[in-house]
């Protein structure tokens, strides 16, 4: 699923891409992939993309200080441009035709398709942009405002990071690299977090977002879809393989329907942590 990392290198490309090019025609190819129905789609025709910005894991494609695009591309969506002549495939979704012959696509490949596609007045019409926590690369998103997150809450620090509630953007990957970084076990409960892992985890949101960032783009160029290459991370779907900084074999568990990769020895005193596969057995 692309996270924020990737969804940011993607509106700098569809910045590039999309702005100012005239809409001719914009369809829903799959059933239920368009949320809305008011302002219709047809609204879109005549009018060109002044503006692409990401919130939390949403790209919002303005047209007009009242006409917005917000796309959601869940776990398997992608933004393809191609000619308009060329037949669209069962896993397009949804698709804008621009006037001068060539199309912006949104395609799922794979059985589970589940992108959303809004066409609203007001990108908070959106529920799921409605209640948006704070973004953590913004100036809002200080140690201070981590330490608040994480005042009083009895809930896992992996939650902690990836609840778009609270903090919007960050996803199961790239959560595991920044406890990682920060030397915490995806399982601690985060009031319990002391100030100084909370500086230290604060500090390794913005590193490792930061860094994830300058690696896609140098891998992605101006493209807008290329095979996911995350292989710059660290631990995330490492199990087996040595830490790159203690040496001990990074783990997996499955806690909370999520995988989870740590490193016993960074980040939970050399201990194994429990699994839930292992007391669903019992």
């Amino acid at each position: 699923m692309p996270e924020l990392p990737e969804l940011e290198v993607l509106k700098e490309a569809l910045n590039h891409r999309v702005l100012g090019r005239p809409v001719a025609d914009a369809q829903a190819l799959r059933p239920g992939i368009l949320k809305t129905v008011d302002p219709p789609l047809a609204a879109l025709r005549g009018r060109s993309f002044t503006d692409v910005e990401r919130r939390g894991k949403h790209l919002i494609l303005s047209l007009a200080p009242d006409l917005h695009v917000v796309l959601h591309l869940m776990v398997a969506g992608r933004l393809v441009v191609c000619r308009a002549d060329t037949r669209p495939t069962k896993a397009t979704g949804w698709l804008v035709r621009f006037a001068d012959g060539e199309d912006l696509r949104l395609v799922e490949n794979g059985s589970v398709k589940r992108a959303c596609v809004y066409v609203v007045r007001d990108p908070l019409e959106v529920p799921r942009l409605a209640r948006a926590g704070v973004e953590p690369l913004s100036p809002q998103f200080t140690a201070d405002a981590l330490a608040s997150l994480a005042r009083g809450k009895r809930r896992q620090a992996k939650k902690l990071l990836t609840d778009q509630d609270g903090i919007a953007g960050i996803g199961t990957a790239y959560a595991d690299e920044i406890l990682f970084a920060a030397r915490i076990a995806p399982i601690r409960f985060a009031n319990t977090l002391r100030p100084e892992e909370l500086v230290r985890l604060h500090a390794s949101v913005q590193t490792v977002l930061g860094e994830a960032m300058e690696q896609i783009r140098t891998r992605s160029g101006d493209a807008l879809t290329e095979d996911e290459d995350r292989s710059f991370l660290k631990i995330y779907e490492r199990e087996g393989e040595p830490c790159p900084i203690c040496g001990r074999r990074i783990a997996e568990i499955r806690y909370a329907q999520t995988r989870t990769y740590y490193c016993p020895g960074c980040q939970s005193s050399g201990k194994t942590l429990p699994d839930r596969r292992s007391w669903l057995t019992r």
